[in-house]
């Protein structure tokens, strides 16, 4: 069965399609939370809640072909 990437900031996985699914599907529900740091004398940390930014997250396919490889080439010898 084929597999999925999801890249999520910076980080890749590698899972089943329909589980990269329900990841994208959840993320696209989400808002954004951002602490921003400030000064005590400006005021100190803030909080923030806004829409989610649309470009954290990708999905791609790849093949099982594709996959097997990649896992083979992964493992220490």
């Amino acid at each position: 069965m084929s597999k999925a990437i999801l890249t999520i900031g910076y980080k890749t996985f590698v899972m089943d399609i329909s589980k990269a699914a329900q990841v994208m599907e959840a993320l696209g529900n989400a808002e954004q939370y951002e602490k921003k740091w400030r000064e005590e004398k400006d005021g100190g940390t803030t909080h923030h809640v806004s829409d989610a930014a649309t470009d954290v997250a990708s999905m791609q396919l790849i093949s099982n072909d594709l996959y097997r490889m990649a896992k083979l080439a992964g493992k220490s010898t």
